[in-house]
């Protein structure tokens, strides 16, 4: 569906993000468990969140071609998925079929990697989208970072890697009197297009706002009623802010769903997209289409790093300090519920591994340390500990793994040593000499060739030298002056004496 903005025309961008993290094992030195669980915990989510939210978009694809919305699909979440139920991934691979869906870009491990290693952040950004090419045919073209989180610093990295745009937490201390229902422009970007989540709205239905119950019967057979969002009612306070801007960015976290079942919130949802759709001029889109349904009239700076969080929870004045910082420190720092010193140190010490583990060449621990990246292990402090003990044990395993290479190589050297396949490099040309080990196996002419000037200068007959060469021509015999020499003069004067025999058969 192409849009073409006109002044009617009033958007809704609906966005959910699914992302499972796994669950971080008590460590136990036998490491026969591995560090991590979540089949328990991922068939819970299934049941109580995935396959209802699953359902309502099926359910809404099918009854409107015109709905649209994006999906923030982390790489453990498809990891698990594949691994616990494989038909979530052909239910999602449908929904992109049908092109109603699109996938934001995030890290494959949901991770801070951005403010750490700028590297590591390019690596999983890479490895999210090859993975989301193979399942699904596509590549993402608006990135977001886990909880929403960015900053001037992020949106530059983003253009440079080639996205064309993000979705930002919808601070009010960040938009001030901005209404986040515009496209705005990233300060120093040359295109990145910013859309800001409406945190009001986003946020009545997260909490289920006692404004927006209605009284409902349970079942159509009966008389008991319940409180349930009212679509309805939402739709009054969704026309009231629209009129702050036509576009409405609507995110959620998939939880929500189960959050607010007993408020009747998949009944919700199925009655505000129909609504919303049979109004003339109302649309649901993409991500890549709302950045698109209007031309941007501002470019916005965010110096400091913002989130969803920081939408909805108030700075809590007995966190801890995050001590004194440079302005340029402060402009490349997580939000600052991610800034306690417990958690940068963790994080620091985590990053700062990264070398080592990359070095050791073991998939498997390349594996477990980047799953250790998932923004989940840094909420709570009590884990701290434990996480501490598993970096450790994860060191220990790079380091051996490392050891176990060197010997392999030291026994690969060895046996090409044995065999006679050793490879020697020349110091005067850098040429590789292949050198064999042991006696040869046929006779080898090793009588020394001098080099003359008659190699060097060209001449139409040269006569071989006897003694010099093996030769079986007939060849001139020279004799010398006899003159007594010492012997040891004999091997310094021998050499002179040929030469001169040897520039004289020349010039003839």
């Amino acid at each position: 569906m192409s849009l073409c903005y006109n002044i009617d025309m009033r958007v809704i961008h609906l966005c959910f993000s699914l992302h499972e993290p796994l669950t971080l094992r008590k460590f136990s030195s036998d490491g026969s468990e591995g560090y991590f669980a979540g089949k328990v915990e991922f068939v819970r989510e299934n049941a109580e969140v995935y396959q209802p939210l699953f359902a309502l978009l099926e359910r809404n694809t099918q009854k409107f071609k015109e709905f649209r919305f994006s999906l923030m699909v982390s790489g453990l979440w498809l990891e698990l998925a594949e691994q616990y139920d494989a038909k979530l991934i052909e239910r999602l691979q449908k929904l992109v079929k049908l092109g109603q869906v699109e996938l934001v870009a995030e890290p494959y491990h949901h991770s801070l990697a951005f403010f750490y290693s700028q590297d590591e952040l390019t690596v999983q950004v890479e490895l999210y989208r090859e993975r989301i090419k193979k399942l699904f045919g596509v590549e993402g073209r608006i990135f977001a970072l886990p909880e929403l989180i960015y900053n001037d610093q992020v949106g530059k990295w983003a253009e440079e890697f080639g996205f064309a745009g993000m979705l930002v937490g919808g601070s009010p201390a960040v938009l001030g009197w901005h209404s986040p229902n515009h496209v705005y422009e990233a300060m120093e970007c040359r295109y990145l297009r910013l859309l800001f989540r409406n945190t009001v709205l986003s946020q009545a239905i997260t909490v289920g706002d006692s404004d927006l119950l209605a009284e409902k019967r349970v079942s159509s057979d009966s008389e008991e009623t319940k409180l349930a969002l009212s679509a309805q009612k939402f739709q009054k306070r969704l026309d009231l802010e629209l009129l702050r801007g036509d576009l409405v960015n609507l995110y959620f976290d998939a939880s929500v769903i189960r959050a607010q079942r007993e408020r009747g919130i998949i009944g919700f949802f199925d009655d505000l997209i129909a609504a919303w759709l049979e109004s003339r001029g109302n649309h649901f889109v993409g991500a890549a289409q709302a950045c698109v349904v209007e031309t941007p009239s501002l470019a916005l700076s965010i110096k400091d790093s913002v989130s969803w969080r920081e939408d909805v929870e108030p700075e809590d004045s007995s966190a801890e300090a995050v001590g004194v910082m440079l302005k340029s420190e402060a402009e490349t720092q997580p939000p600052r519920w991610l800034s306690r010193p417990w958690q940068v140190e963790l994080s620091k010490a985590l990053y700062s591994m990264r070398r080592e583990i990359l070095a050791s060449e073991d998939e498997k621990v390349i594996n477990d340390w980047r799953k250790l990246t998932a923004i989940d292990y840094l909420q709570d402090r009590a884990e701290s500990e434990n996480f501490r003990l598993v970096l450790a044990d994860l060191k220990t395993r790079a380091e051996s793994a490392k050891k176990a290479q060197a010997v392999e190589i030291s026994r690969t050297y060895t046996k090409k040593h044995d065999r006679g396949d050793v490879a020697v490099r020349s110091v005067v040309d850098d040429t590789v000499v292949p050198v064999t080990f042991g006696k040869p196996k046929v006779k080898v002419d090793v009588t020394p060739t001098l080099q003359t000037q008659a190699e060097v200068e060209p001449a139409e007959e040269i006569i071989p030298v006897q003694g010099l060469h093996s030769a079986s021509v007939e060849q001139p015999v020279v004799e010398l002056p006899e003159k007594p020499v010492d012997s040891a003069q004999k091997t310094s004067q021998k050499p002179r004496g040929i030469r001169k025999v040897i520039r004289k058969l020349v010039i003839e």
